[in-house]
């Protein structure tokens, strides 16, 4: 039922005006920065930073996205390709695999640095290879380009690939992509907040939620 609201949404693009084409993709931005297997990603990457503000974390995931959805999306628009549920099947699979992968890594990370403190008495002290900034944001970026063609990210490309309006298809990827790319950002900030707050059991909780997610999304 929603495929096709969405479906309809696209061959109707043509005749909205410029600022209702921008405010669709602003909305579905919205929804879509919000959905769970997003904020089970960012969560994680960010529980596993020492060196980096989180909101960067949270930014370049949203870019890494934002990649996918504005190439696969141009693609359909230029090239007039329909969207099988295929597409979007498969990324499910990859996107549960990149969130028991992190899952994994966040609970070996949680014990090492909970080791650390407990040694140490702090928690910020020498660095390791794997906790470089340009790693973690790259690892983020690329975390966010798996993502980009997943729930509503599909739905997004579905209306681009059922119009024939390049304008209007260009504007709503615009809008939608620059909407992910500023709310992951809060989202990572205020996660910062609700971590110094809760930091004791927050990444096991948040490590283990990304081992639930991603074997449902793998199984479902």
């Amino acid at each position: 039922m929603l495929q096709l609201f969405y479906e309809s949404v696209g061959q109707n693009l043509g005749e909205m005006s410029g600022i209702g084409v921008i405010m669709i993709g602003i909305l579905i931005g919205v929804g879509h920065s919000f959905e769970i297997d997003h904020i089970i990603a960012v969560t994680n990457l960010i529980n596993q930073k020492e060196n980096i503000q989180p909101w960067k974390i949270g930014a370049s995931w949203g870019i890494g996205h934002s990649i996918t959805t504005a190439v696969v999306g141009m693609l359909f628009v230029v090239f007039d390709i329909n969207v099988s549920e295929n597409f979007s099947n498969v990324g499910e699979i990859a996107v549960g695999i990149t969130l028991i992968y992190l899952g994994l890594r966040g609970m070996v990370f949680d014990e090492r640095i909970n080791t650390h403190i407990h040694k140490h008495g702090s928690e910020f002290g020498h660095l390791n290879p794997m906790q470089k900034k340009e790693d973690w944001s790259l690892r983020s970026l690329m975390i966010g380009i798996i993502h980009g063609v997943v729930g509503t990210g599909f739905l997004i490309i579905l209306i681009v690939a059922t119009s024939n309006d390049v304008v209007g298809g260009s504007l709503i990827i615009i809008s939608f992509c620059c909407t992910i790319i500023i709310l992951m950002g809060i989202i990572g900030h205020f996660w910062e907040k609700i971590q110094k707050i809760h930091r004791k059991n927050i990444g096991k909780i948040s490590a283990m939620a990304g081992i639930i997610a991603g074997v449902l999304l793998i199984i479902t």
